[in-house]
This record gives C-alpha cells, structure tokens and sequence, in this order.
C-alpha cells in the first residue's frame, strides 16, 4: 500500500506533530505538509495532491470552513477531517452538512486514526461505486449507440401496472414523440398494422400462457404515415410462482433490408426467365439444327453416310432434350435425369422403329438431379450404348431386354449400367483400342466426367460406368 500525502492546515506545529505521532503509533505510513495561509494551501493542494486533509476550524490567517469549501472545488474526493481544539455542536453539524468527512477533538487525538481510516474506507467506496457507475453509464451510452447503428429499440412492459418503458432508438423507429406517447401495451398495439395485428397478438398471448420466448415480424405504420417493417423478439420474466411480471422486447428496424432482399428476389427471378429463355433457344436452335440434318439425310445416297447422319441426329436430339428439360424445370441448374433417360431412351426405340413387345426397356434410374455439363455427357453415353444395343444385340428379330440403371452412394458417387442380354460384343471388339466411332465417343465421354468402365461380356453385353457428378471449377479448367 502506498504512503498517504496528508495536507495539515494547523497554525501551531506541536498539535501538528502530535497528530502524525498518533498516526504514526497506528502503524499508517504517510508524508505530511504543513500550511496556515490560503495561499500555501491553494499552492500544496495542486503541487502535493493530498490524499487526506486535516483542518483546525479556526487559524489567525485563514478558517477551516474556507479551507472546506477550497477543498470542496479543488479536490472534492478528498476526505475533509476538522481537528480542533474545541468545536461547538452548531458548528459540528454545519461542518458535516457543508461537507466535512469528520471531526476530531484535539483533547482526544486517539480518535484521529479511526476518523481517518473510516475516511479513506469511505473513498475507496466512493471510488468503486463512481466506477460502477461511470461503467453502467458508459454500457447505456454503448447500448444506445449500438441501438442506433442497428436501427434497434428496446421496450418493458410492466404486465401488474400495465406500464411501458422505452427506449431512446425505440421512440425514433416508431415515429412518436415520447411526450406524447402513451406509455401501455395498448400503444405499442395500435401502432401495429392492422392486418398484422391478430398475430402479433396471438404469439404473445401464446408466450404469457407458455412462458416462452417469442417473435414476429410485422408492418409498422407510424403517426406520420410512413409503413416499416420490424422485426421483434420478446421474453416473458415470471415470478416464483410462474405469473408474468415483464415483457422485454426489442424491436429492429429492417424495413431497408426487406427492401434489399426484394430487389435480389426480383433480380433472381429477371436472370432466371434469361436463362431459360436461353435454354428454349438453344433447344429451338438444335431442333433447326435436326431439321436440316433431316433434310440433308434425304440427299445421301450411300447407307453408311446415312446411318452416320442418323446416328448424329440423335446426338444432337439427346442434347436438345436436356435444354428443354431445363427450361421446363424450376430449377435451371438441375434436371430431373429419370425424367430425361425415360423419354430420350423410348425416342430411340421408336427412331430404330424397335418393337417394343420384341425389345423390353427396362429403366431402373434413381430420382436424381443433374447439372447440364453432366447430364449432357451422360445422355451423350447412354445414347450410344442403347444405339448400340439396339443395332447390333438383336439381329434378325431376336427377343430380349435392355436395362439402364443409375443409382448414387452416400458420397454422390453416381453409378450407370447399360446392359442387354442379346449376341454380346465380339471378343476382337477392345474398348481400349476400338476403332468404332460410337466407342470411341463412350470412352472420351467418360473420361470428360472422370468415369471408369467396366466391360462384362458374359450375358450379353453390360457397360458399368462409375462417375462422379462434374462442378463448376472442373468445367473451366
């Protein structure tokens, strides 16, 4: 503990030392000064900054209720002790109401180690309760301010005296004057929009009778005419006995957020009919492109040339599809692949003019959604293999099935099969090395979305195509 500074004001320096031989036999480490004008005192009170002031009430130059009320301007957290030889109770209570900590008779100096102790005790009590206070003031001042920055008021109804307490930022949001304004729940209410009203009131009603935190997001329509939007949350406080004390509740502007949040929706819903209008185009745009490879196919005299042609048609009518697919769907970015591998597949069978009692379509496909980058490789890949199938399991009217499966894992793995149970690939035909265009298509599809194949020739033919579903960064690279 650092030594106290004690400012004397005493005329006769023996009463003096005996006022600090009393302090120092108490054990209390101190410095001391000692003045009896006006002046030195003024001068020490700066200079020294005492800790405690010890005063004689009357001095033949200077008074101690002078030196009080310096003291009072000067310093007034330090302690004010009168020491005197003699003080009349008159002027004991007026030193007390002017200010004074304490007083001491000369005659009975023991006392002045208690006075001065209960004194600085009373300082640092005062200090922590200055500091307490200065703390709270300076969280209101934050509170408000951070209130005012995030558009939020705060207010406390009193449920027993049905009395209302706001907040500074809450009077601004809600547009009213706090003179004027009623201070009940009934005010608050009346404020609320009135197709908003009912449930406003029915979720707080809800939260006196469960005693549960509650909130609501509701129109505003202020005294000056202009309509808000808030958002509130609220807690119900209970006594012991569980009935509602207090509502507490604050209340966020969010009016410009809403307005924000509208104008996304607006841009989404303007960039979204822009993409599919994009999509029915380049579906429209393909469809052209069918029809002229139609129109030209009528020209080809050489069968191989046509089959070339008729086998792109429906490369292209596979993409096609995925376009429309999508501008049909509600979400662009993904269609529905059963969907798309049921209709694309039966296309097929009636473009091979394939009777459908002879050649079984089995589809197996899971309610899955892709992305166009890879549902146009995977269309792409079945188009070839059921073309496949098609034009070669089947030869001279043989019966059979084709199956397609595609099922996922819990790690979005994606599996396809295409398999028939018709003559089977020849045994000199390598998917590795194969020279056929189809299989050279399977093979580069496959390797554009990071496939593997499996081959099993031991009933009939089954392509086993493990994939995983392509992103946006793998597309740019």
């Amino acid at each position: 503990m650092k030594a106290l500074k004690i400012l004397i004001v005493e005329d006769v320096p023996f009463d003096a030392e005996l006022i600090e031989r009393e302090l120092h036999k108490a054990g209390i480490k101190f410095s001391s000064r000692m003045v009896e004008v006006e002046q030195d005192y003024l001068r020490e009170i700066r200079e020294f900054e005492p800790d405690l002031i010890l005063a004689d009430h009357s001095l033949p130059q200077f008074d101690g209720l002078s030196a009080l009320e310096i003291a009072k301007k000067e310093c007034p957290d330090v302690p004010f002790i009168f020491v005197s030889g003699k003080i009349g109770e008159e002027f004991a209570v007026e030193a007390l109401k002017s200010g004074a900590t304490d007083y001491v008779l000369k005659g009975n100096l023991s006392k002045i180690v208690h006075a001065t102790k209960r004194a600085l005790e009373e300082v640092e009590e005062q200090s922590k309760r200055k500091k307490a206070e200065e703390a709270l003031r300076n969280g209101h001042r934050q509170l408000m301010e951070a209130q005012k920055i995030g558009h939020i008021g705060s207010w406390e109804w009193d449920i027993p005296a049905n009395r209302l307490t706001c907040s500074v930022e809450l009077y601004h949001i809600l547009g009213v004057n706090p003179k004027e304004f009623g201070r009940t729940y009934d005010a608050i209410l009346e404020l609320i929009h009135p197709e908003d009203r009912p449930i406003v009131l029915k979720n707080v009603n809800r939260a006196l009778q469960d005693h549960k935190p509650f909130s609501n997001e509701y129109r505003l329509q202020r005294p000056d005419g202009i309509v808000r939007i808030l958002s509130s949350h609220g807690e119900v406080i209970t006594d012991e006995a569980g009935q509602p004390l207090r509502i507490i509740v604050t209340e966020q502007d969010i009016t410009e957020r809403k307005i924000a949040e509208e104008k996304i929706k607006d841009s989404l819903r303007e960039k979204e009919m822009l993409l599919a209008e994009i999509h029915h185009r380049v579906k429209n745009n393909l469809q052209v492109i069918l029809s002229l490879l139609r129109l030209q196919s009528r020209y080809i005299k050489d069968n191989e040339a046509l089959e070339i042609f008729k086998e792109t048609q429906n490369r292209v009518r596979s993409i096609a599809l995925v376009h429309e697919k999508l501008y049909q769907s509600k979400d662009l970015e993904k269609i529905n692949f059963s969907d798309y591998v049921q209709i694309f597949t039966e296309d097929l069978f009636y473009f091979y003019g394939t009777d459908p009692n002879s050649v079984k379509l089995r589809i197996n496909v899971e309610e899955i959604s892709l992305n166009i980058e890879t549902a146009i490789l995977l269309g792409l890949i079945i188009n070839e293999l059921v073309t496949n199938s098609l034009k070669h399991a089947f030869s001279h009217g043989k019966n059979g099935e084709i199956n397609i499966e595609i099922h996922s894992d819990e790690e979005d793995n994606f599996t396809l099969i295409v398999s028939d149970n018709g003559v089977g690939l020849p045994e000199y035909i390598n998917t590795e090395k194969t020279d056929t265009f189809g299989l050279q298509l399977v093979k580069y599809l496959t390797k554009r979305i990071k496939g593997h194949i499996d081959l099993d020739r031991s009933q009939g033919t089954r392509f086993k195509i493990t994939l995983k579903e392509l992103s946006y960064k793998e597309r740019t690279r």
